[in-house]
């Protein structure tokens, strides 16, 4: 909705259109007086995750259509070849609780921030710079440090992370910014180590530093991990939305594979074999007659 506007439009459908992404829509259709009901999931290739991007309309009536939705949703998602299936909703949504009936549990807390646009002026100087490969270990180590293994382990480190904006500081990279371009606004999710220096300046910079704005809105996505950042965004006058539920189905269930035990027979028990009449054994002859003993 923030990068695409609304996902029934002509122009979000063509957003789809990508070789290595992946769409599927499903619909449950009216009956009983509930309306029809549409889900979309997408996966790009060589995620493990795949991720809902809308599910409409959103109200009372629809609840009891949405577990088959869902569920058909999945099994496209592990077709594709998905570990999990992620999904982001406003935690006072009447489908939350829908959801984790469904197999969905939250795994984060997240509140999407919109940055005023004045901020576009007087830009501060700037440390941001597109990450390059040389910076990936610091990033990736960055990304360990911070977010916790629950999130990690329903959101891993994907393929195609670290394309995004970096910020060092005294040679160690002290913040990442993952960037999603879209007609309608761009959005930003950061992670900023708490011994970055002057974090407001930074998102500032960051603010500016983005290419090709064209006067779109700015929205940058701040999770709970990361919650000492909203003080300084009230502070630069970024106006932000209600706190939303980020939840995850794990499509694959690990299973243990039992090693059958030998059965051991007791030393007392075992039938002593007559072993076998020893032999004279010859010295080898060495195949390197130069090298002896």
């Amino acid at each position: 909705m923030l990068t695409k506007g609304n996902p029934l439009s002509p122009a979000a459908f063509v957003a789809q259109i990508h070789p290595l992404r992946g769409s599927y829509t499903s619909v449950a259709p009216a009956e009983d007086g509930i309306p029809p009901l549409f889900g979309q999931v997408n996966y790009q290739l060589g995620e493990r995750s795949a991720r809902a991007a809308f599910i409409t309309p959103e109200n009372a009536s629809i609840l009891s259509a949405l577990p088959m939705l869902l569920e058909d949703l999945a099994r496209q998602s592990g077709e594709w070849g998905a570990y999990h299936l992620l999904a982001e909703m406003d935690e006072n949504s009447p489908a939350f609780e829908a959801f984790r009936r469904a197999g969905f549990s939250v795994f984060a807390w997240q509140r999407i921030w919109k940055l005023p646009a004045m901020m576009a002026s007087n830009p501060p100087e700037s440390d941001w710079v597109p990450a390059d490969l040389e910076q990936e270990n610091s990033i990736r180590s960055l990304l360990l440090s911070l977010v916790p293994p629950l999130v990690l382990a329903a959101e891993p480190a994907s393929v195609h992370t670290f394309q995004g904006l970096a910020c060092a500081q005294k040679g160690e990279v002290v913040a990442y910014a993952d960037v999603e371009f879209g007609p309608n606004g761009i959005y930003v999710k950061p992670l900023f180590h708490p011994d970055a220096v002057d974090v407001d300046c930074l998102i500032h910079a960051l603010a500016t530093t983005l290419p090709n704005q064209s006067n779109r809105p700015v929205y940058l996505a701040v999770r709970s991990y990361q919650s000492w950042l909203e003080n300084g965004l009230q502070e630069l006058g970024a106006e932000s939305a209600p706190r939303q539920a980020v939840l995850v189905k794990h499509l694959i269930v690990r299973q243990r594979s039992l090693a059958r035990e030998r059965s051991i027979q007791p030393l007392e028990q075992r039938r002593v074999e007559p072993s076998a009449p020893m032999a004279r054994v010859e010295p080898a002859k060495s195949l390197f007659p130069e090298h002896r003993g």
